[in-house]
Order: C-alpha cells, then structure tokens, then sequence
C-alpha cells in the first residue's frame, strides 16, 4: 500500500465526545471518504459484565460511530458523493461466548452500516463494512487485562480462554501471522474498499473469511455451534 504525494493533517477527535466530534467536522472542508475503527473488546461472561462496561462499550463503538457517520453523511450527500467505511468483526456476523456485549456492539454496526447504505445509495454515497476476525494488535490485550470478579460456574472455562491470550509481540509483513492477520492486511482491505466504486457491502479479512465459510458448511445452529464452545 502507498500513499503517493499524501499529505496528512492531525485532527483530534475523541468519539466518546460529541462537542469533540462536532469541532473536529467544523475544521474539515471536504471529506472524500471516512474510516470508522474506533473500538474496543472485552472479554468476560456476560453475568459478570457490569452494566457501566457495557455501556461504554456501545458509546465507543457504536454511538460514536454513529454521530461520526451521521455528520459524514450530509456532507458526502450535498455533495453526491464520498464513501463511510465502518469497521465491524466477524463477531459482528458470528456470535462467540466470552464476547457476548463485543457482538452486540458489532452486530449493532452490521445492521446500522447496512441500512444507511440503502439511504444513501440514491445520493451516490458508499457505505462499506470490513470485518477483520485475530488481527496482530494491542486488541486481546485491552480485551483480555481485566480485572473482575468471575462467578465460580464461568471461572475454569473462561481463564483457559484467557490463557490463550496471543502475544503481542508477534508482528509480520505476512498476510497471516501465527493464525492471526495483520493490521497492514486489514489496512490494505481498507483501502481496497475505499477505492471500490461498486456497490459491495461486505469485506471479510482471510481469516474472518474462514470462519463464516466453515459457519455456512457446518451450519449456524448445527456441528458449527458445537465446535464454538
């Protein structure tokens, strides 16, 4: 991927915060296109989630999206044209035990994406979805390191998951790294969904792309479902 002739511009813009969001659009004079990847995981069982962590889970990754897209969207539509790429999961397509608020939020930005797409297609303005699945970044251990009382029936199950935790060290210009993609692949992804003047929704990383194909071969509620816990 190259950047020829770029030249990037700094704005802070924090999307928990909507005056942050509004001041960050007054300085933009024109927007082409948009990527939408601020968002965290969390891993726990759900009945041990508290209700503030899961609350400020969808702010992150979902009302602030969606105020971010919703000032991207009058833009692009007076100007009939521009493209929002909002970056969801796999989880946003498969339901995962540990995950359970992470895949409602991603859920939430599936349908969202997808039922803007259709109001805006009229107005030439392209919404696009990538779903990453592993990817080599600081993810698993934002959504891995935290410290909550686990109810006993969870306990052995859920900390032989958080065993598994991948390291963080483990970088590579490789497509996939150790079972996991890359954040240059998703990168890439992005890129290729931002200059894709087709009307394509959906675009899965490899692995995400494995893991929805084994889901349709061994079927949602079938053999798949077994094998996921």
């Amino acid at each position: 991927m190259t950047f020829k002739n770029a030249s990037i511009q700094k704005v802070e813009i924090d999307v928990n915060n909507y005056a942050s969001i509004e001041k960050c659009f007054q300085k933009i004079g024109d927007l082409d296109c948009i990527v939408n990847n601020a968002g965290y995981g969390l891993l726990l069982p759900f009945e041990d989630t508290p209700a503030e962590e899961i609350e400020k889970l969808f702010r992150t990754n979902v009302l602030g999206l969606m105020e971010v897209s919703r000032r991207a969207a009058k833009m692009m539509r007076e100007k009939r044209s521009g493209s929002i790429i909002n970056v969801s999961s796999v989880l946003g397509a498969i339901g995962m035990q540990w995950y359970a608020p992470y895949c409602a939020t991603k859920w939430a930005v599936e349908g969202f994406s997808e039922s803007i797409a259709h109001e805006l297609k009229s107005f030439n303005v392209h919404v696009k979805i990538i779903e990453p699945s592993g990817t080599k970044t600081e993810f698993h251990h934002v959504a891995y390191d935290r410290d909550f009382p686990i109810t006993d029936a969870y306990k052995e199950k859920y900390e032989k998951k958080r065993a598994t935790r991948p390291s963080a060290s483990l970088r590579t210009g490789s497509t996939v790294a150790g079972g996991y993609d890359t954040a240059e692949s998703i990168a890439e992804l992005i890129w290729q969904a931002a200059n894709d003047d087709s009307w394509r929704l959906r675009y899965a990383a490899p692995q995400a792309k494995k893991m929805l194909f084994w889901q349709r071969v061994l079927g949602r509620d079938g053999l798949w479902k077994k094998l996921s816990q």
